[in-house]
């Protein structure tokens, strides 16, 4: 093929022929295939067009707000915003009981975050003020003052403390029970997640399970999160404990 008479598409960036090419209406035309392919609308305000970055835009994909870019700010604020009101609702009804309102924690927020606390990422500073968010909530539900110690909260019940669940141990459940449910049944689910544990394996140089815990006790929450059992073995660290 002469390549001087070849043309470069100003979508796809490619070179191609001329026959890849309507007639020449203007100096630099898209390909055919770029020309017939869908391309999202622009949005105009009072006929404006304004300045969009396509696939920025959070989506609800199966429930979970998240964009193409893989960016799932939109989802922590949304849980965030969700412990928030819980923390103002048992702030402002003091009537309602320490039982009530234990239960309403446990059947509203640990499902809130465990929905899509396996699929999304939590920077590490995200993750200290979830913490936080979530132990005031469990200080109003106890009718405590905001300035009581968090130990108290954190520390097992043989220590006198009140060994609530944290937000790590939420997703560590969540997290393992999405990737046994993978492993469940001989289907295709199955054999993506048989792909993934492998490529956890070889990316980590690790034999087996035991071995790639150990290694994702050094890795940093965004490293561990780019695997699902990479992230998996890393919570089990975090806990302080091991899956075989």
């Amino acid at each position: 093929m002469n390549l001087a008479t070849m043309h470069r598409c100003p979508i796809c960036n490619k070179k191609k022929g001329n026959c890849h090419f309507t007639t020449h209406f203007h100096l630099n035309p898209p390909c055919l295939e770029c020309k017939h392919a869908w391309k999202p609308a622009g949005i105009k305000y009072n006929g404006t067009a304004l300045k969009v970055t396509y696939g920025k835009t959070p989506i609800r994909l199966l429930g979970i707000r998240y964009n193409m870019w893989l960016d799932s700010t939109a989802q922590r604020r949304y849980v965030m915003d969700g412990i928030t009101e819980m923390a103002c609702f048992l702030h402002k009804n003091r009537d309602l009981s320490i039982e009530n309102g234990l239960r309403l924690i446990e059947c509203t927020l640990a499902p809130l975050l465990a929905f899509s606390g396996p699929v999304i990422t939590w920077p590490e500073k995200e993750f200290k003020k979830l913490t936080a968010a979530f132990v005031r909530c469990n200080k109003e539900a106890w009718q405590m003052s905001p300035n009581t110690s968090t130990a108290l909260f954190t520390f097992p019940k043989d220590r006198g403390g009140l060994q609530i669940k944290l937000p790590r141990a939420i997703i560590f459940s969540a997290t393992w029970g999405h990737l046994t449910r993978c492993c469940q049944f001989d289907d295709g689910t199955r054999q993506l997640a048989e792909i993934t544990y492998r490529d956890a394996l070889e990316q980590h140089g690790c034999l087996d399970m035991e071995d790639l815990q150990f290694e994702a006790e050094f890795l940093t929450c965004d490293q561990a999160s780019q695997n699902s059992f990479t992230f998996a073995c890393h919570l089990t660290s975090t806990i302080g404990i091991r899956v075989s």
